[in-house]
């Protein structure tokens, strides 16, 4: 059995982190020490093995907390886990389209910037003029 503080050598994480993590509904300690220490056993060092890995594939803790809630009822959670990775390639795919959009917009305000010398009149700078290029692309983007 292991103390938090020699899970978190183990694993990488604080034990902040995985006092958070079992707030979450992440992580269970197994049982607690006759003084209130919690124990976990080597169950516990796979489980945040899993959850790192599933951060690094950008994985929400909601997420993640689901797949081992189904996994801990004895059900396999690779349905859900497919509908996860769907819904995060859907939204990596828009924010790849808002992101080349906010580039196009950029580098036509660098183009101006090379190719405008001349203010007019209350003008704070040229590159931002009044027709409709760059600003509608960047405004498109962040939204």
């Amino acid at each position: 059995m292991l103390r938090i503080g020699q899970l978190a050598t183990e694993t990488g994480f604080t034990p902040k982190t995985l006092r958070y993590y079992e707030g979450v509904g992440l992580l269970r300690p197994d049982s607690r020490s006759d003084s209130g220490y919690r124990l976990y056993n080597d169950a516990a060092v796979e489980r945040l093995r899993f959850v790192r890995r599933a951060q690094r594939v950008g994985l929400r803790l909601e997420d993640i907390r689901l797949i081992l809630e189904i996994s801990d009822e004895g059900r396999v959670p690779c349905e859900h886990v497919m509908q996860v990775v769907d819904r995060e390639l859907e939204r990596i795919t828009e924010q790849l389209k808002r992101l080349r959009q906010f580039r196009e917009g950029l580098l036509e305000i660098r183009s101006r910037m090379t190719d405008s010398g001349d203010r007019r009149q209350g003008e704070i700078c040229p590159c931002f003029g009044d027709d409709a290029g760059p600003e509608s692309r960047l405004a498109t983007a962040t939204e």
